[in-house]
């Protein structure tokens, strides 16, 4: 979908608030994962629960809205950053409740570096899972690169397929 026919003509307010949008959820992500308490002295772990619970809901509610509205390029972005920010939670949740499952995530930068390095596929090593938990967490994020550089593709093809048609049909 091109930016013309997102926004026709008269149509910038549409597009600064989709801007404004995507930086409110991404200072929002960051706000919130810097500040919920996550600490390994809490007794009772029905937080967690409602934490992994709470962000299933929320990107499936994403997923959900991006398949019934179409992926655009704002969408995309707003889903790459909670996704980025929800694994990064879920890698230092573990990491500090369940000793072991990490090597190397000590602190919650550690694991939004660890994330970011794992969805870039670049890996480094200097962080890796070593149980079987974080193994798992790690395949489900390389799942969700792989989806997500589909749906990323297929966003860069429609773009590039409208702009053809249009310079096409104004040649006619």
């Amino acid at each position: 979908m091109s930016m013309e026919r997102m926004y026709p003509r008269g149509r910038h307010k549409d597009r600064k608030r989709d801007v404004l949008r995507s930086l409110i959820v991404a200072l929002s992500l960051v706000v919130l994962f810097l500040t919920v308490p996550l600490s390994r002295l809490d007794p009772s772990p029905w937080w967690l629960v409602l934490l992994i619970v709470g962000t299933a809901l929320v990107l499936l509610t994403a997923l959900f809205r991006l398949i019934r509205r179409g992926a655009g390029l704002f969408r995309l972005l707003n889903l790459l950053m909670t996704v980025v920010i929800a694994f990064a939670f879920g890698f230092y949740t573990i990491s500090v409740h369940m000793p072991g499952q990490f090597e190397g995530i000590d602190t919650r930068i550690d694991a939004l570096y660890f994330t970011l390095t794992t969805m870039t596929t670049t890996g480094y090593g200097d962080i890796h899972p070593t149980g079987q938990l974080g193994k798992v967490m790690v395949s489900l994020a390389l799942v969700f690169d792989v989806v997500f550089l589909g749906l990323i593709g297929g966003e860069i093809s429609r773009h590039a397929s409208e702009l053809r048609s249009k310079t096409t049909g104004s040649e006619k």
